[in-house]
């Protein structure tokens, strides 16, 4: 059964300091909030909670002593070149895991921890993007990628549908990490290189390497999936205790209400973060 939970925080996709600019939020002080009650919550539910970032995603976040069991900064290694593909940290946070976990998005909250079904899945997922959803968020950029690229993992075009990966993990590390790998070849591979370079707007291609790559595997080693909810009913994910912000990152209203949140459940972390970061 699972007891740990894996943040991960690559802070160069922003290009700047976090407290400054972050890719994707309205703010980065929204940003941290989030992320506090995230990790908070789940440190009540988790035996183990794990941040995977790098030196400048640690230099802020230690301020505020979250409270992480264990701190990986295998993120320094990720190239600077690769900062486009903002998901690749990612990559590295599932790949660095030897032993069964969940990774959660700095979005989302587990307000009730996992279901033991979830705890005890063999691959766990949030939901899958079919039929409507693949076609308007995949099929433009897999097109390309059959344009300019060569080296394609198993299922590639045969696979019609994508993971959401919001939350995602399992107690089948092997195949995680089989996975992981294959990303790595699919971004890295010699005979892919020009294509990549052609590719200017990379950032629409993390859900590719990440999400859909993952549903490609998985159907082709017959793994087991678990969804949270497969085909996204809210009222049902609410009624798990589990939020995923998603789009609303953006609102105008975000971080006062992750604000009003966070200084409602643990008003010491919120004092914190105004007084040490903002």
């Amino acid at each position: 059964m699972i007891d740990k939970i894996v943040y991960s925080l690559w802070t160069r996709p922003s290009k700047k300091n976090l407290l400054e600019s972050v890719t994707n939020w309205k703010s980065p002080k929204a940003h941290i909030y989030c992320l506090a009650l995230s990790v908070l919550r789940s440190s009540e539910f988790f035996d183990e909670v794990e941040l995977v970032t790098d030196s400048a995603g640690y230099d802020i976040l230690k301020k505020i002593k979250l409270p992480f069991t264990s701190v990986d900064l295998k993120l320094d290694e990720i190239d600077e070149a690769h900062r486009d593909f903002w998901a690749l940290g990612k990559i590295y946070a599932y790949k660095e895991q030897e032993k069964p976990f969940i990774h959660l998005d700095n979005d989302a909250i587990l307000w009730q921890g996992l279901p033991d079904w979830g705890l005890n899945s063999t691959l766990f997922v949030q939901n899958t993007e079919d039929k409507d959803w693949f076609k308007g968020t995949y099929t433009k950029e897999i097109t390309y990628c059959n344009k300019v690229l060569e080296y394609f993992p198993k299922n590639w075009n045969i696979t019609q549908e994508a993971f959401c990966t919001g939350i995602f993990g399992g107690n089948d590390v092997a195949f995680i990490q089989l996975y992981c790998n294959e990303v790595l070849k699919f971004l890295h591979d010699s005979k892919n290189q020009e294509g990549w370079k052609s590719i200017a707007n990379k950032g629409s291609y993390c859900v590719v390497f990440e999400q859909y790559i993952l549903a490609c595997l998985a159907h082709y080693h017959n793994i087991d999936i678990t969804f949270f909810d497969k085909h996204l009913d809210q009222e049902k994910l609410a009624t798990y205790g589990y939020t995923h912000i998603w789009g609303a990152k953006k609102d105008d209203a975000i971080e006062e209400k992750l604000g009003t949140s966070l200084q409602q459940h643990y008003p010491e972390v919120y004092h914190q973060i105004n007084s040490e970061l903002f």
